[in-house]
């Protein structure tokens, strides 16, 4: 009965997590390889910047909101809109982890690779403090880190917490 009661609760908290509770980074899979992120869900908002295709097997920005057509994303520092129909998901949360990445401040800064060689990690972008980053993850370095097959992305040990 026990093992029941954990499981049941189990799946409702992967049930409650919505998708600005997780972080999920997204892509362009338009053929062209780019998707515009618009001041406002419909064709006629401002295009602000655009969405790039998975570069090295990771996304371009954050997930801020799904919606059934439009999404609101942060990418570059910008949050717009874009069309889901072109629009591909990434996350490192699956609810089967025994342990949970959790984002331990508001604006928790996320850092992408140092392609620089110079060791000072680029943001990726922020999230906001309780934010589920990841079930599969490693340490090193002072860093929680994401992996991909070619890109990780970073987060301070100081910024998240291990539940």
């Amino acid at each position: 009965m026990k093992r029941i009661l954990v499981l049941l609760s189990m799946v409702l908290t992967c049930i409650a997590l919505k998708a600005q509770d997780v972080l999920t980074v997204v892509y362009a899979t338009s053929d062209d390889g780019f998707l515009n992120v618009r001041s406002e869900p419909s064709n006629k908002g401002k295009i602000l910047t655009t969405l790039a295709m998975r570069f090295h097997d990771l996304g371009d920005g954050i997930l801020i909101e799904k919606g059934d057509q439009w999404s609101k994303v942060q990418v570059h520092g910008k949050t717009g809109w874009v069309y889901n129909k072109y629009l591909g998901f990434q996350t490192w949360y699956t609810g089967k982890g025994k342990r949970k990445l959790v984002a331990a401040r508001d604006n928790t800064p996320l850092y992408g690779e140092d392609f620089s060689g110079e060791n000072q990690l680029p943001l990726f972008g922020t999230v906001p403090k309780g934010t589920v980053l990841a079930d599969e993850f490693t340490e090193e370095n002072g860093y929680y880190i994401l992996w991909t097959i070619h890109d990780n992305l970073f987060i301070r040990k100081k910024d998240a917490r291990v539940e």
